[in-house]
């Protein structure tokens, strides 16, 4: 990260497009990919924490984790029960009852929770980091500056970021307990049976992929509003709700078909 611009900043790299719509589009999307680069080592370099932005990123990850996180893994939990009591229902009428916990785990856990929680940030602590961004920029605020850059996009970065994946591993532990107790009870019998079955889904392949998944999703999720409030003129910047779910919705998306790549193949 440069002394005075971020590096593949979308407010350093503007210009006006030549040519098509297409070479335009790939200009834009080379300029968010580069500036969501930037920004993510900006994230994770020890240079970047002054005591400052130390200050604002704690706040920012007590915001959006830790504030969130008693509320969230509470319906995530809730809905684990529910999804978990009919699947094991249905299967019994079918008797596939030893497929029913194999199921929960696949779809609920694997699949459907890490989306949720990005979906769940973004709209609770990725729009809030939008209105603010846009609030400073139409006051006149330069982010090509480091100083402001650091102070203002680096903790709601890092802050949704970290949300993300503490929502989905918090939430995901949880499910897998409440699944066993709602199959199996206030037991210790079904644990051997319990522990293979979540080790035959959570194999070599599809734990890491996850983990992959996860992180992609929180970067997706920091850096979407970000980069979408930068890249808009300052007229413009406070009514970028809709273009940033919708590109948050298509990165979600790649990320989910690219993952689900890794795992067939």
């Amino acid at each position: 990260m440069s002394a005075s611009v971020p590096l593949g900043s979308p407010v350093a790299s503007r210009r006006k497009p030549r040519g098509g719509r297409l070479t335009h589009a790939l200009r834009r999307e080379s300029r968010f990919v580069l500036f969501a680069a930037a920004t993510l080592i900006a994230a994770f370099s020890p240079a970047t924490y002054s005591r400052a932005v130390r200050q604002a990123t704690a706040q920012a990850v007590c915001f959006s984790a830790w504030q969130a996180l008693p509320g969230y893994a509470l319906l995530s939990v809730l809905a684990g029960a529910v999804l978990t009591h009919i699947v094991a229902v249905s299967a019994a009428t079918y008797g596939l009852s030893h497929l029913a916990l194999e199921a929960v785990v696949r779809v609920y856990v694997v699949e459907l929770l890490p989306l949720v929680a990005a979906l769940f940030v973004a709209l609770r602590s990725g729009l809030d980091l939008l209105d603010r961004l846009a609030a400073e920029r139409a006051r006149g605020s330069d982010f090509g500056t480091a100083a402001l850059f650091r102070q203002q996009v680096v903790p709601g970065v890092v802050g949704n970021l970290l949300a993300v994946i503490v929502l989905t591993l918090a939430s995901g532990l949880l499910v897998l307990a409440t699944a066993y107790l709602v199959v199996y009870g206030v037991t210790p019998w079904g644990l051997a049976d319990y522990t293979r079955l979540v080790g035959q889904v959570f194999d070599p392949v599809t734990a890491p992929t996850l983990l992959l998944k996860i992180f992609l999703f929180g970067g997706a999720v920091a850096v979407a509003p970000v980069a979408v409030v930068l890249d808009t003129p300052r007229r413009a910047a406070s009514g970028s709700e809709m273009r940033v779910m919708a590109r948050l919705l298509l990165l979600l998306v790649a990320i989910e078909g690219a993952t689900l790549v890794l795992l067939h193949f």
